[in-house]
């Protein structure tokens, strides 16, 4: 087996002389036209910057015989690359949305340090020497039939990189050893963004009230917050104040709560919320929350676990009789369509009323 490539490591420095020289070619036949925005250059700055690692570049190499001259050609990689050599030329600044420390500063007036981080910066490549054109149209079309396709928050993550995804990432990473203790999302779901979509969701909810989940309001909302999403700092403390309580109420029953499910999380995490902060749109009377009555929110909350536990038991048998009318309308809701809002907002009702049991 003949192998036509080898990966090696490049400093962006490489890069910059090679451009400089002439050595380097950006724009290959093929290669896509698509431009990155100033917010999307931004964070790939603010990843290196933080010495995380992006995506493999693939770039091929030929010699010319006569000259000597190496000539390399950017296969994939072309937008990384392009934003990285204009960054050097001060071409624009690192936005305060991806770092607080560099934000508003060009390359030129980043400390020395930094500038030499940036400079020996190693970018993965795999080196294609002297392909010729039909086997690099071949390596992509391989590359792509094992390529899964893109869900709706994988297509989010790749096309914004403003203030509310920002936000979204930054509590998410936060909280991952909740995500992990409380089982709510399975390790294949995060690795999908199963929890970044579901934090969005909590996000939304705190500030415009409880909605159906819908993609294309998921999508909005990403977009008509990527510039700048109001109040930012507000929410993600009320957001990790949240998840505090959640945590001290739940104990070491975190794992294994019937609240720590997709089904129940958000209407939990909304009925915390309303103690606390008043839930837009949300008219139910509020208590408020303090470590001491943990234990008491923890045994009244058992009843969720009790009741649906019987009922979906009982409800093989055709018979929920021994339900009253408020916990059927609960178990309704739990069991279908509970994605829409006003089943969201029953159940959170349910819960306000057994919290407000516990603390009154």
């Amino acid at each position: 087996m003949l192998q036509r490539f080898d990966t090696r490591k490049y400093s962006v420095r490489d890069f910059e002389e090679w451009n400089d020289k002439g050595d380097l070619v950006l724009a290959p036949k093929f290669q896509r036209r698509d431009v990155w925005n100033p917010k999307a250059r931004s964070y790939l700055i603010d990843t290196i910057l933080r010495g995380k690692p992006i995506p493999k570049i693939y770039m091929r190499q030929t010699i010319d015989t006569r000259t000597r001259k190496v000539m390399r050609e950017v296969v994939d990689g072309q937008q990384r690359l392009r934003s990285v050599l204009e960054f050097l030329q001060d071409g624009f600044k690192i936005s305060r949305v991806h770092n607080e420390d560099f934000g508003g500063k060009y390359f030129s007036t980043l400390d020395e340090a930094t500038k030499l981080g940036i400079l020996r910066y190693e970018f993965s490549v795999d080196l294609l020497q002297d392909m010729p054109d039909e086997e690099v149209y071949e390596i992509f079309a391989r590359m792509n039939t094992y390529s899964s396709t893109l869900n709706a928050q994988e297509l989010r993550h790749a096309k914004h990189f403003g203030d509310f995804r920002t936000c979204v990432y930054t509590l998410v990473q936060e909280f991952g050893k909740f995500w992990e203790k409380s089982k709510i999302f399975t390790n294949k779901a995060i690795l999908r963004m199963a929890e970044a979509e579901y934090v969005s969701e909590l996000l939304m909810a705190m500030t415009e009230g409880i909605r159906q989940k819908e993609k294309r309001s998921i999508d909005k909302f990403y977009e008509d917050n990527d510039d700048e999403f109001p109040h930012r700092k507000t929410v993600e403390k009320r957001f990790r104040d949240v998840m505090d309580q959640i945590g001290g109420i739940l104990g070491d029953e975190i794992g294994s709560s019937i609240l720590t499910t997709t089904r129940l999380f958000y209407p939990f995490f909304c009925s915390v919320f309303h103690m606390q902060y008043a839930l837009p749109k949300l008219d139910d009377p509020r208590v408020s929350i303090k470590p001491a009555s943990y234990p008491k929110i923890r045994s009244s909350l058992q009843e969720v676990d009790i009741l649906l536990h019987k009922a979906k038991r009982e409800s093989r048998g055709g018979s929920l009789e021994f339900l009253n009318a408020e916990q059927k309308k609960f178990f309704a809701a739990y069991n279908e369509h509970w994605v829409h809002a006003e089943n969201r907002r029953l159940l959170t009702k349910h819960i306000d009323k057994l919290i407000r049991q516990a603390v009154k």
